[in-house]
């Protein structure tokens, strides 16, 4: 499957989702290919928030995704070993950022306060992404610059770029609008 074909099955997927026609089952022949492996045709990186169940919100069965999680969809070495093993092993030829809107990292990164230092960890990664002048939705400016700063961390490391530049693998950034369901994908 190429990247290009890999984003239009997401947004159809997505489509689905929002229209409220997803699909819906998971046979016992689909769990037994399953033993045999995986070959997921994304890598999703995206938020903790319960309210983006990210398979769900892609209308997405068992091993067509690879999903990461983190709070605020931020990508330390962790995500990122992650990643180099979708991308290496599996041949995945899309990775996709998703963020979404009112993201409760984004909000602590841009309000600042005390944190326990993991939470803080998890906000110094986005605290770069914080606007310096506070005009215009904050919040929404941080988090489209909080999915364009992990993705630019992702495109940096030299397996994922040799990837990018070998012409196997996309990166994409994406976000998903909790009013309507819709994932918004740009570059």
């Amino acid at each position: 499957m190429t990247s290009d074909q890999a984003i239009k099955r997401l947004a159809d997927g997505n489509k689905r989702y929002a229209a409220g026609t997803a699909r819906s089952g998971v046979t016992n022949e689909l769990r037994a290919n399953l033993v045999k492996g995986q070959s997921p045709y994304a890598v999703i990186v995206g938020c903790s928030d319960s309210r983006v169940p990210v398979e769900v919100v892609f209308d997405a069965g068992p091993g067509e995704l690879f999903v990461i999680r983190t709070a605020g969809n931020v990508a330390g070495p962790l995500e990122i070993g992650s990643l180099e093993y979708a991308v290496l092993h599996l041949k995945s030829p899309l990775v996709v950022v998703l963020g979404h809107q009112h993201c409760g990292a984004v909000r602590a990164a841009v309000d600042g306060g005390s944190h326990s230092p993991a939470l803080q960890a998890v906000i110094q990664e986005i605290t770069p992404c914080v606007p310096r002048e506070k005009g215009g939705n904050v919040y929404e400016i941080c988090e489209n610059e909080n999915i364009k700063h992990t993705l630019a961390k992702i495109a940096a490391d030299p397996i994922i770029s040799k990837a990018v530049s070998e012409g196997t693998l996309r990166l994409a950034a994406a976000k998903y609008s909790l009013e309507t369901g819709l994932v918004s994908f740009f570059e």
